[in-house]
């Protein structure tokens, strides 16, 4: 597990550690990194590494975790005020910085994509409430039927070479949608 401090100091490092996993892996793969690696690409110390990280996985959650705490926060709950808007912002989020997932998706830890849209999914809930129509036993359900939804769209986006546009993705995710639903209600 990751603990990173609140100070501007504790994120800085954890930021140089980043970047420095990234240059390692330029040289070689991720099973292949070592601390000392790590260490010599990044300028960080030991100790601090480890007064952040317990491994070279955890780099790759708190990164992950940042990022899905970046696109699903915003200045204030009327900024989305119905969920094209939240779908907008999110996929735009993504398309900008894309290069985590890509990298879970190059070393097959999809693992950490799942894991921290959940743990980031309940600032939806608590931005949006309790969700209309849901009853509140099967929230869950519903959270983890849209973590795996947004995670496979991203991740069909990231494989399909990145061709789409955000708003042309958006409304790509409207019609299969929209054409679900429809076939749902036939039966």
């Amino acid at each position: 597990m990751y603990h990173i401090s609140k100070d501007k100091r504790a994120a800085r490092s954890a930021a140089l550690i980043y970047d420095g996993l990234l240059e390692c892996m330029k040289k070689k793969p991720f099973d292949a990194v070592t601390i000392s690696d790590l260490q010599k690409a990044s300028g960080v110390a030991r100790t601090t590494f480890y007064r952040a990280f317990d491994n070279l996985s955890d780099v790759l959650y708190w990164k992950c975790d940042t990022c899905f705490s970046e696109a699903l926060a915003a200045d204030g709950p009327e900024q989305f005020s119905n969920e094209l808007d939240l779908a907008l912002h999110y996929f735009g989020y993504w398309v900008e910085h894309s290069d985590i997932l890509e990298l879970l998706m190059k070393i097959n830890r999809q693992d950490i994509i799942y894991a921290c849209h959940m743990k980031n999914a309940e600032l939806l809930r608590q931005r949006f409430g309790e969700l209309p129509g849901i009853d509140t036993k099967h929230g869950n359900y519903f959270i983890a039927i849209r973590t795996g939804f947004t995670i496979s769209v991203l991740t069909a986006w990231l494989n399909g070479g990145r061709k789409e546009s955000v708003e042309e993705l958006v409304e790509i995710i409207k019609d299969l949608l929209f054409m679900l639903t429809k076939d749902l209600s036939r039966k």
